[in-house]
């Protein structure tokens, strides 16, 4: 009896996002900064994804979830990452979780209690547990270790479906607050220079931006914020006006639009080379030449952000 080899089976992006529950764009940043996987292509030039490559991303979403940096284990081999997810799977087990709503491994007691507030549609305590985060850490470890994990941990309860859209709403919005909040403490001197803060047309998500004028503000900076959806003319107009020594925008979703690059390159042309860009945010990643391109500076985190703002100063 003849056996046929079994043909590796090719997966779309799509069937590669249903099951490792990422998303298409976190799978293409990953790709591209982090090289986690490297896809084929088709006649068409489309991505597919073998098995084990499904698997790897897969396990690159489990070590995500236990509070790693995707930086920190992207190197990792696949067997490598299947021996840590054996030890977290093990350490999980033997640490107590709230009923119905348990954190995964190496997430805090204070992550935790705001997930918690948002599942009980409780803005009032959301907003408690963050003013007291604010009070007992600095402002970049608060970013670091409690906002942006809040963040993108509402984003994956969300696209599992454990909370509805209204769950996302209410914290955005209680986070908004908060933020603006903590940046009208900040007083910044009359000769300090001015930069203006926004999110680009077609880009969704501005908590990175609002992050980013905390960051500036405690930095001494004068800031004009811009909120999001503009266009490079209007960042451009705002920056003419107020004189400002730089621009930065926040870019989080989506990492394939074919249309930012372009709004990219027309900003520095209407900026000129005085004018400092920096672009920021996890979707960043996806345009990496476009910004290498127009010489911008790319901040993916909030200690890269200061670094550069200070450097600009100097």
């Amino acid at each position: 009896m003849i056996v046929k080899k079994s043909k590796s089976i090719q997966h779309s992006i799509g069937v590669a996002s249903r099951r490792t529950g990422l998303k298409p764009d976190v799978i293409r940043a990953w790709e591209k900064r982090f090289g986690a996987v490297e896809p084929g292509r088709t006649s068409t030039n489309r991505r597919f994804y073998t098995d084990e490559q499904v698997e790897r991303l897969l396990l690159l979403r489990q070590a995500t979830l236990a509070g790693r940096q995707i930086s920190q284990v992207a190197g990792l081999t696949t067997e490598e990452l299947r021996d840590l997810a054996d030890k977290d799977r093990e350490a999980l087990s033997r640490v107590p979780r709230p009923g119905g709503y348990g954190p995964p491994v190496g997430e805090s007691d204070q992550l935790s209690t705001c997930l918690q507030a948002i599942e009980e549609l409780d803005s009032q305590s959301l907003r408690d547990q963050l003013e007291k985060a604010a009070a007992a850490m600095p402002q970049r470890k608060l970013f670091e270790e409690l906002i942006v994990p809040l963040v993108e941990r509402i984003g994956c309860l969300w696209e599992e479906g454990s909370i509805r859209i209204v769950h996302e709403h209410m914290a955005t919005a209680a986070i908004r607050a908060f933020l603006e909040n903590l940046q009208a403490g900040a007083h910044a001197d009359e000769g300090a220079p001015w930069i203006v803060i926004g999110v680009p047309l077609r880009q969704t998500h501005e908590i990175g931006a609002l992050m980013a004028c905390n960051t500036a503000a405690s930095e001494g900076w004068r800031i004009t914020y811009l909120g999001q959806g503009l266009s490079a003319e209007e960042f451009a107009a705002a920056a003419v006006q107020k004189q400002a020594s730089a621009v930065a925008l926040s870019v989080v979703y989506p990492v394939d639009d074919p249309y930012l690059p372009a709004e990219f390159k027309k900003l520095r042309r209407l900026l000129g080379e005085e004018v400092e860009i920096i672009v920021g945010g996890r979707g960043s990643a996806g345009y990496m030449d476009a910004l290498e391109e127009i010489s911008a500076r790319v901040a993916l985190s909030a200690e890269d952000f200061q670094k550069i703002l200070r450097s600009i100063r100097n």
